[in-house]
């Protein structure tokens, strides 16, 4: 007994507090209703001023001040659209530049990881790249990648390092000159060369390769 009197009215009249907060409900419809209502007039009314006004001065005023009026008045915004669309411009020079900077040098790692792998497989054994330092080349190429890497890049550089986990062959050697087509049109560069072009800088017979 002494909970249900000391309880909220809502705990205690669930029906009554549930008609009250439908009665608020419709009240403030109405009352927004009523308020979007008198907006629309009092909008309509200021435009109708406005454009009373505007015949008024035009029949009024000597047509070439109108027309005066009316090429300043272009020009402003013709001026105004040339700023807004230079700032723009400028902004995404800027950022574009800002990008290119920032993944110059991880672009170059790859390069550089690139002709180490080529030339190493023309050499003895005992000569060749460890593991720990080709592990820490694709570790640190990978870092700045992860930065500062466009999209298509690092997805052909995903889908590059699970082919060489799978296999090697000429499918990875295309998979690894496709990221150097990406680098290549990402730093400005975007005209694309032909299957096999920069492979050719490490394999003779690529032609044949690549038809295999």
């Amino acid at each position: 007994m002494d909970n249900e009197i000391n309880g909220t009215f809502a705990e205690r009249h669930p029906r009554i507090n549930m008609i009250i907060a439908l009665i608020v409900l419709i009240l403030m419809v109405l009352f927004a209703t009523w308020f979007l209502g008198n907006m629309v007039k009092i909008v309509q009314k200021g435009f109708d001023e406005i454009n009373f006004y505007l015949k008024n001065f035009v029949s009024n005023t000597d047509k070439l001040i109108v027309v005066a009026m009316i090429t300043g008045s272009v020009s402003i915004v013709g001026v105004v659209i040339s700023s807004i669309v230079a700032r723009i411009v400028e902004y995404r020079f800027n950022v574009k530049k800002y990008l290119f900077d920032k993944r110059e040098q991880p672009y170059e790692q790859f390069i550089s990881m690139v002709y180490k792998t080529m030339e190493d497989s023309n050499k003895p054994d005992q000569n060749k790249m460890s593991e720990e330092d080709m592990i820490s080349m694709v570790s640190e190429f990978s870092k700045g990648l992860t930065l500062w890497g466009s999209n298509r890049v690092v997805k052909k550089w995903l889908k590059y390092r699970k082919q060489s986990i799978k296999n090697g062959g000429a499918e990875t050697l295309i998979l690894m000159e496709d990221i150097i087509y990406e680098i290549r049109r990402d730093v400005g560069l975007g005209r694309r060369l032909k299957k096999g072009d920069m492979l050719s800088f490490f394999i003779n017979d690529i032609e044949t390769l690549i038809k295999k």
